[in-house]
């Protein structure tokens, strides 16, 4: 019968050099039963158990005193002795940090190669075995070489097995090996400093308010936050040396006055320009379409009604700078810089004097448009219509958004049998409104209809009506030939989002990417193109594919409405659709509808389809 091990005296002892140390246990005692659950472990590097993580920082009096307590209730004798007061200096800690980095590096590599040896042993008794098959020697059943062949088999499958398994054992250690030795290289990377010291600072910061309210509050805490405020101030200090030593050596440590509004900035392997040049980041642009991009401008995240789409950008993330003049350069020669060009490019154009320049431009006083200072004219309208298209109301705004006092809300009804939905892309419903605008001498302005910003309805400018210009005379319409041959024709723009991105050689637009396979020309049936199929894809900020992903076919008319309706884009997702999605499998693919966006289709009055056929072209190609 196995005795009891008697139970001595245990200590448990904490110091910032060796950490939080518990002495007097020796193997099958139960202590480190009882107090493995409080965060104690064992290592043949440490005498005794130890608590993870404890070296250099404060005693963790919680947990060690509640694994004293659970030690005693076994009946134990516990003593603690605890010294925070000496600490060690920033220049040590990192040191035997690095020390034992190097350690574990020679330690891994030296399992790698135990590793590497023992796949080859494995692998050479396989092949070494498998000699006897090497002619296609068959296993004889019923031969008495039966039995020996069938575990020379199992034995050439074993070893195989075990070579393999020690192959990737062996790549294991490999990889942490070069993780050790590459240790002190990533931690003092200035980048991944910077991010740190922002993170110590907030910490130094909270530790400053609770040291002042327990002094405030006489708390017996005051002297513990004060040990922690002098260990942050201490590692903050050794981390701006680490900092400051690596500008000396060259390294480009990007801050705010770096940078000016417009510029372009470097990063993750792309060029973004600045819309804003903020204390913490930059506010760059950003357009999901068209990501990833070489170089993304403002004008690419512009979108209907002027908003601009921006994404915030950590200084630390920065690689390089361009000014806007010598990007616009660049791209007009149709090459994207490097960041040796951009470095160039930015030594001559200083953010200094473009700031300079981008303010004396501002405080040129602006000519004020011919009209807009007077109230009794409307700026905008704000239509807003419920779930179930029964009526729409149509209110008058002034220069601030509001309802205009001089003009009265308009209710409008839809005809008998029909219904205007919950959009203003409703035909009947903008035939009223122009009727309406018209009575008032009004007409629509050159930007299109935007969400309103609570999301209830469609905001769009108007504009009084341009009187009519009085007929010419008859001498005056015979223009000469000359005259009508020297004009210059009107710019064609993209069908798709009437874009003067367009390319009218190539058929493509470089801002919604629209590249239609025929040529068509100006002869389009306006009567059945509303009526013809159409895609609708789902995009997403976080996920990058190869193809689109397809959501529903349907109807041009019941895309636009579906597309439209504020309740179909999210912060980090949004749907679009196509008429020419191209081929299924190569250019996009079916994903799966989770029923999510049901109760729009419901209220929309739209049954979607979940197949593909080609549409009939609503425009007419050309022939030879």
């Amino acid at each position: 019968m196995t005795e009891t091990p008697a139970k001595g005296a245990i200590t448990i002892t904490h110091t910032r050099a060796e950490g939080t140390i518990l002495n007097g246990s020796r193997k099958g005692d139960g202590i480190f039963e009882i107090v493995r659950k409080h965060g104690f472990w064992f290592s043949g590097h440490v005498t005794g158990l130890f608590l993870k993580q404890s070296r250099d920082k404060e005693a963790d009096t919680w947990r060690i005193n509640r694994a004293a307590d659970a030690l005693r209730a076994a009946g134990h004798e516990v003593t603690i002795e605890i010294d925070d007061e000496e600490h060690r200096s920033f220049e040590e800690i990192e040191a035997e940090l690095e020390e034992r980095a190097a350690d574990r590096a020679d330690r891994f590599s030296e399992r790698a190669g135990r590793a590497v040896a023992s796949a080859d042993a494995r692998r050479a008794t396989a092949d070494r075995i498998s000699k006897r098959f090497e002619f296609g020697q068959p296993i004889l059943v019923g031969h008495h070489s039966e039995g020996p062949a069938r575990r020379a088999a199992a034995r050439i499958g074993t070893n195989m097995q075990k070579s393999f398994e020690d192959r990737d054992r062996a790549g294991y250690w490999a990889n942490r090996a070069e993780a050790s030795e590459n240790y002190a290289k990533h931690r003092k990377d200035p980048y991944r400093t910077l991010r740190r010291l922002e993170r110590l600072g907030a910490a130094l910061r909270q530790q400053e308010r609770h040291h002042a309210e327990a002094v405030e509050k006489g708390w017996d805490s005051a002297e513990r936050h004060a040990r922690q405020i002098r260990d942050l101030k201490r590692d903050i200090a050794g981390w701006e040396e680490i900092v400051k030593k690596a500008e000396e050596d060259g390294v480009k440590v990007w801050r705010p006055e770096d940078f000016a509004p417009r510029d372009f900035v470097l990063c993750s392997g792309s060029w973004y320009q600045i819309a804003r040049v903020n204390p913490k980041t930059l506010s760059i642009a950003w357009n999901l379409r068209l990501a990833p991009k070489q170089v993304m401008t403002l004008e690419d995240a512009t979108f209907d009604g002027g908003r601009v789409g921006t994404h915030t950008a950590d200084y630390t993330n920065a690689r390089a700078r361009c000014p806007e003049a010598a990007m616009l350069a660049f791209l007009a020669d149709g090459k994207v810089p490097g960041t040796k060009l951009a470095h160039a490019a930015s030594k001559e154009q200083p953010a200094s004097a473009v700031r300079e320049a981008q303010a004396a431009a501002k405080s040129k006083p602006k000519p004020k448009k011919k009209g807009s200072s007077d109230p009794k004219v409307a700026k905008r309208i704000y239509v807003a219509c419920p779930l179930g298209g029964a009526e729409a109301t149509l209110t008058w705004l002034n220069g601030n958004s509001r309802p205009h006092k001089d003009f009265k809300p308009v209710k409008i009804t839809p005809p008998e049998g029909e219904k205007f939905h919950r959009a203003v892309w409703s035909r009947s419903l903008q035939a009223e409104i122009e009727k309406i605008l018209g009575e008032q001498g009004y007409v629509c302005g050159e930007r299109d209809w935007a969400v309103s910003p609570d999301r209830s309805g469609f905001v769009r400018p108007i504009q009084p009506k341009q009187p009519e210009e009085p007929p010419m005379e008859a001498d005056e319409q015979q223009a000469p030939e000359s005259a009508s041959k020297e004009q210059a024709p009107a710019a064609e723009t993209c069908p798709m989002c009437r874009s003067s991105q367009w390319d009218p050689k190539a058929r493509f637009c470089s801002h919604c990417h629209h590249n239609p396979k025929a040529t068509p020309t100006s002869a389009v049936d306006p009567e059945g193109w509303q009526e013809a199929m159409a895609m609708v894809f789902i995009v997403s900020k976080n996920t990058r594919r190869a193809r689109k992903r397809a959501l529903w076919a349907m109807t041009r008319r019941e895309a636009q409405a579906v597309c439209g309706d504020p309740r179909t884009s999210g912060r980090s997702y949004m749907l679009t659709w196509s008429d020419r999605p191209g081929d299924e499998g190569a250019d996009w693919e079916w994903v799966p509808d989770n029923g999510s966006l049901d109760a729009v289709l419901e209220d929309l009055g739209i049954t979607p389809r979940r197949e593909w056929t080609a549409p009939r072209d609503a425009v007419v190609t050309a022939t030879a």
